[in-house]
């Protein structure tokens, strides 16, 4: 015997977890990010979906993000990969001054002292 449409309770469970997404402690979740993968995500924490789930014999909503996340990739003068590890730098924020980006002068300077450093090196 049908109590109710299955069309309706998905609905519901679909709103439900809008409605807990939208009152979802977003700092607390970046604060756990930090804490347990040490990473520094930006303001892009996207909502994909969700849905209600067992764990432990208990019920949990699962709710799936995805966040933008800085990354550094080092190598070496071989271009041999070194080390891969999450950046501190937050992705939504425009680089500071003179960190990230090169002026034209000084991209231009800065192409002229690795040319004079690769030579050096090939000598």
């Amino acid at each position: 015997m049908k109590l109710a449409r299955k069309e309706i309770i998905q609905a519901c469970e679909k709103q439900m977890l809008k409605m807990l997404v939208k009152n979802l402690d977003k700092s607390a979740v970046k604060s756990l990010l930090r804490e347990k993968y040490d990473l520094s995500p930006g303001e892009d924490l996207l909502f994909h979906g969700g849905d209600i789930a067992m764990e432990n014999n208990e019920v949990v909503y699962k709710l799936d993000f995805s966040l933008r996340v800085g990354m550094t990739v080092m190598l070496d003068r071989e271009g041999e990969y070194v080390d891969i590890r999450a950046s501190q730098k937050n992705l939504s924020e425009p680089p500071e001054d003179g960190q990230d980006s090169v002026s034209g002068d000084d991209s231009r300077q800065l192409a002229s002292d690795i040319a004079r450093m690769l030579s050096e090196i090939n000598q």
